[in-house]
């Protein structure tokens, strides 16, 4: 088995809202998309485009398959031409891409007002008054709508694709991603992502899991969350948080729907970097890196 990488560059056609902790009143957004979130995004589009008639088991057979055999990196926005990374400086400063977070956050975040209704009376829902941070389609200061860029990796050929799925082809897949709906509250039209360009594929090491082109051996920066038992914490400078996992359940005779899996783990954040020379990461299910068996 092999590793294929596609580089694939989307335009934003609305605003993205990817789910943060809240703070007071204001719902925060994350200022790059989760392979997780990726993973779910390209479930669905998959799922709705190759099996129209798809039931709940479909949508899982066909989830297996993207975390084990279509990993991604995490998608993070272009700012003049550079991906957007979360890193820190020689200060210490923490910078996405060419700019600090301060001109970062204030280039492309904005906010949207939104309250609850109460049904009874059509009217505001007491209390439920809130902002919700979003980030932007254009972007304010070329006039040029935002795009976002990611990796896919494929594994050829497929070690477990779903019967269902017979005959698929790495060509079928990047049809069926021409568009994408990423992030949350896409019943209220945010999230759109129409593809702009692809590129690849190009050949990637790694046998079980890909090892990403990304990771650069000298600089040791994260570009996805890694689990905090893959290093030890004097090996790595940045942050860790505490993240819920909450995954959808189908369960014969028992509780179904989202969030009846919940667990938190604990990361270090994108943007952190490894002290330990010799350490080597391999995309693992939902982006996240993990340590590479040497």
């Amino acid at each position: 088995m092999s590793w294929q990488a596609w580089t694939l560059t989307y335009r934003a056609r609305s605003p993205v809202l990817l789910g943060d902790h809240p703070f007071g009143f204001i719902q925060r957004t994350r200022l790059y998309a989760p392979g997780w979130t990726l993973w779910g995004a390209i479930t669905a589009r998959l799922t709705r485009a190759l099996l129209p008639r798809a039931a709940g088991s479909d949508y899982e057979a066909v989830g297996a398959f993207v975390a084990d055999d279509l990993p991604t990196s995490y998608a993070f926005l272009l700012v003049d031409g550079q991906t957007a990374h979360p890193h820190y400086d020689e200060e210490g400063r923490l910078r996405y891409g060419p700019l600090p977070a301060a001109d970062f956050e204030a280039r492309f975040l904005s906010s949207l007002g939104q309250t609850a209704v109460a049904p009874a009376t059509l009217t505001a829902h007491s209390g439920a008054l809130h902002e919700t941070e979003v980030l932007s389609a254009r972007d304010p200061a070329t006039g040029e709508p935002v795009r976002w860029r990611f990796t896919l990796y494929v594994r050829q050929p497929w070690s477990a694709l779903p019967p269902a799925l017979a005959g698929l082809t790495p060509a079928d897949v990047l049809e069926a991603l021409a568009e994408l709906s990423l992030g949350a509250d896409r019943g209220y039209g945010l999230g759109r992502l129409t593809r702009e360009a692809v590129d690849g594929p190009l050949p990637v090491p790694g046998e079980s899991r890909p090892r990403p082109p990304e990771w650069d051996a000298q600089k040791r920066t994260l570009h996805a969350h890694v689990p905090l038992d893959a290093l030890p914490g004097d090996a790595v400078r940045g942050r860790a948080e505490p993240i819920p996992w909450r995954r959808w359940q189908n369960a014969p005779g028992g509780p179904w729907g989202p969030g009846q899996k919940a667990t938190v783990r604990l990361f270090y954040t994108p943007g952190s970097r490894v002290k330990e020379k010799g350490w080597q990461p391999v995309v693992g299910r939902y982006g996240i890196w993990e340590a590479a068996d040497v």
